[in-house]
């Protein structure tokens, strides 16, 4: 098995797992903190952290009550996923690099920041893409509550519809 450190982690709960598995791919999202601004491209997030960040459960789509949510009641209310992608691959930026790609104002980065320090992120181990990512590209793993175990991405799709 792969050194899991050789990988960055863009980590999810189990309600987009359907349509990413339709899909084939990972893509970019717009910025949760604002309206997007005209030109600001959107982001395709990834994290350093080995285990979780944070961050992941501060996704605007998800409900009230899933920001407040632990790492393990997230876990048994939606189950918890991430895809990992070589860390050296050429498509991911480092923060803040890929803030200034994507056009994103120096104080909605800063936003981002202490909302990622307010969670228990570190936004040292953020990294993006403005490109999307094939599945065929990535590693999928699910959280079982004692560790990440490879799973079939299309096999849970199917049972969470």
């Amino acid at each position: 098995m792969d050194n899991q450190s050789d990988y960055v982690w863009h980590y999810t709960v189990g309600t987009p797992l359907a349509a990413i598995a339709r899909s084939g791919r990972l893509v970019p999202a717009a910025a949760l903190l604002s309206e997007p601004r005209l030109g600001e491209q959107e982001i395709l997030w990834f994290s350093r952290n080995q285990q979780w960040d944070p961050s992941a459960s501060k996704d605007e789509g998800l409900s009230q009550a899933r920001h407040t949510l632990s790492r393990s009641a997230l876990h048994t209310r939606f189950g918890l996923y991430r895809f990992g992608l070589p860390v050296h691959d050429a498509r991911l930026l480092a923060w803040p690099t890929v803030t200034r790609v994507a056009d994103i104002d120096v104080p909605e980065a800063m936003t981002m920041v202490a909302s990622g320090l307010r969670c228990g992120a570190a936004p040292t181990d953020w990294l993006g893409t403005l490109m999307p990512i094939p599945l065929a590209d990535l590693r999928f793993e699910a959280w079982s509550g004692a560790r990440w175990e490879s799973a079939d991405l299309h096999e849970l799709a199917a049972q969470l519809v």
